[in-house]
């Protein structure tokens, strides 16, 4: 289980970033996580510091994160 804050990396994107939110929806734990590299370019939802809709299986633990 992952925690609020706590630094992972994106596996589909190879990007790190922070999970900023947590929700469960019908028994399946949601996370957001906002990227922490800001893009020169807007992406399609002209975020600076995009954010990524993610299940626990799509991102893995930066080493010395939140511990």
């Amino acid at each position: 289980m992952f925690e609020l804050f706590e630094k992972v990396r994106v596996i589909s994107q190879d990007l790190v970033g922070t999970i900023v939110d947590i929700s469960e929806i019908n028994g399946v734990t949601k996370y957001i996580v906002e990227s922490d590299v800001e893009f020169e370019e807007t992406d399609t939802n002209h975020d600076r510091f995009p954010l990524f809709y993610c299940t626990e299986e799509e991102f893995e633990k930066v080493d010395g994160s939140h511990e």
